[in-house]
C-alpha cells in the first residue's frame, strides 16, 4: 500500500515538473511574509476559467508555538484563522510576463485566552493587566496588482502582490483581572499599538506579500 502512494505521489511530482506554462490551469501559492509578518501560515490555491478570468482563495492559520515569534501587544495562548475569496483578471494573458489585477475579500478571526500585556480601553485610556480574553474581526476588500514570475517550462516561480483596500476592524477585551493604568509608550513605531486599542475602527488596508507559486 505504501509502494502504491509513494508511486502516486511521484507520478503526480513529474507530471508537474514536465508541464508546459501554456498549459498549467492552477497555481498553489505560498506566502513567504505571513509567517514573519503576521504570525500565521497562509497557503493559496488559484484556478484558471479561461484566457483573461481567474478564482482562488487563500486559507491562513496561526497559533502561538507554530509559527516564528514577532511583535505581539500581549503574551498567552492565541489563534488567527483568516479566509481570502479572489477574484483575478489578467491583464496580458498572450505575454509571458502575466499581470493580474484582482478583487480580494477578506475576513480574519483572531482569538487569545488568557492573555496578558497592554492595551488602549475605548476611552484611549492606556492600561496593563495580568489576564483577559481578546478578540480581533477584521473583514474588507483589497484591489492588488500582482505579477506571475517564472519560466516558460518551470513549474516553480514567484507572485509579487501588492494591494490598497478597505478595512472593518473590532477589538474587545473580556474578564480583564489586575487591570492599572499606565503612561502611554512613547518609543515605536505608531501602528505598533493598534492591534491592541479597543474598540471598532474603519480604515485603509495595505496588502504586500512574495509569494511562492507551484504550477500544475
Amino acid at each position: 500500500m505504501i509502494k502504491k502512494i509513494l508511486l502516486c505521489i511521484l507520478l503526480f511530482s513529474f507530471e508537474i515538473y514536465f508541464s508546459q506554462s501554456e498549459d498549467f490551469k492552477s497555481i498553489i501559492t505560498v506566502s513567504t511574509f505571513s509567517p514573519f509578518r503576521d504570525q500565521r501560515y497562509n497557503v493559496g490555491y488559484l484556478n484558471r476559467l479561461n484566457e483573461k478570468w481567474w478564482i482562488g482563495t487563500e486559507l491562513a492559520y496561526g497559533k502561538n508555538g507554530i509559527t516564528p515569534p514577532g511583535p505581539s501587544s500581549f503574551d498567552g495562548k492565541s489563534r488567527i484563522f483568516e479566509i481570502r475569496p479572489e477574484v483575478f483578471y489578467s491583464v496580458a494573458p498572450q505575454s509571458r510576463l502575466r499581470h493580474f489585477v484582482s478583487a480580494e475579500f477578506f475576513y480574519l478571526n483572531h482569538t487569545g485566552k488568557d492573555v496578558s500585556g497592554k492595551y488602549y480601553d475605548v476611552n484611549d485610556i492606556y492600561f496593563s493587566f495580568d489576564s483577559a480574553d481578546y478578540k480581533r474581526i477584521k473583514y474588507g476588500l483589497n484591489i492588488n496588482y500582482s505579477i506571475l514570475l517564472h519560466k516558460e517550462s518551470s513549474w516553480f516561480g514567484f507572485m509579487p502582490k501588492i494591494g490598497l483596500g478597505i478595512r472593518q476592524r473590532k477589538i474587545s477585551y473580556t474578564n480583564i483581572a489586575n487591570q492599572i493604568g499606565i503612561d502611554e509608550p512613547i518609543d515605536g513605531l505608531p501602528f505598533d499599538y493598534t492591534l491592541n486599542r479597543e474598540g471598532s475602527n474603519f480604515g485603509f488596508n495595505f496588502n504586500v506579500d512574495m509569494k511562492i507559486i507551484f504550477k500544475f
